[in-house]
């Protein structure tokens, strides 16, 4: 039997060297993290800070200055004009103080709940408003669970270093690492979240956008966007 020379011997029994995980994994990890208070905010800015260099780096080209009304069939007329957009202090890494609403709740007609329309029995695509990166998902909610968001999407669109959240879906149909285009679907709404499940509210899409600001995740008002958006018709 020819024996291998001992330098190659020796390089052969080294331990491989862990490869990094990709970005977005790293994202959604870290954002399971802030979402399950099971990091301290310090910490969870920190690390967001040292990846997101890392994401945009991933996800460059996928940016587009395209924007899409991302409750298909519906427009404008399905919001609440702003009425109920509160950032105040909002913190992303942090806990929050009740009645904080930095987002928009977009409803659609579905007075039974059963997260149809009922003009057409059909259920509602949720589309992404900008094209950018799936950073985050979460699927399988169970009414039990305290989760608020339920089922949901984070994108991020490196064009502007925006993060877009899609909550209370019914179904996610994409996962993180995927690149989509403005007016791609990303699932079908739903009922899920501890506060969107309730019979006292009304079935609809929470749509939050937040900038990226040197470690700072700060809430934008998508309001007139979501005016200017090209609306996309339903099934």
């Amino acid at each position: 039997m020819r024996l291998l020379p001992p330098l190659l011997l020796i390089l052969l029994l080294l331990p491989l060297p862990a490869r990094a995980a990709a970005p977005w994994t790293e994202w959604n990890d870290l954002y399971v993290a802030i979402r399950d208070e099971t990091i301290a905010p310090g910490l969870a800015r920190k690390a967001a800070t040292a990846l997101q260099p890392r994401l945009r780096a991933a996800s460059r080209g996928a940016g587009s200055p395209a924007r899409v009304f991302p409750v298909a069939g519906y427009g404008p007329e399905c919001g609440e004009k702003g009425r109920n957009y509160q950032h105040g202090r909002y913190d992303y890494y942090g806990s929050n103080r009740k009645g904080l609403h930095p987002a928009h709740d977009l409803f659609i007609h579905d007075p039974d709940q059963d997260g149809r329309d009922d003009a057409t029995g059909q259920p509602v695509t949720v589309v992404a408003f900008s094209a950018g990166m799936v950073v985050a998902t979460n699927t399988g909610w169970l009414p039990a669970s305290p989760l608020k968001g339920g089922n949901y999407v984070w994108i991020y669109d490196p064009a502007t270093d925006r993060f877009c959240y899609y909550a209370h879906l019914a179904r996610v149909d994409v996962r993180p690492g995927d690149r989509v285009r403005a007016g791609a679907p990303l699932g079908l709404l739903g009922r899920t979240g501890k506060n969107a499940y309730a019979r006292r509210s009304p079935t609809h899409l929470h749509f939050m956008v937040l900038a990226w600001d040197q470690g700072r995740m700060t809430p934008v008002n998508p309001w007139p966007e979501l005016l200017r958006a090209r609306v996309v018709p339903g099934p």
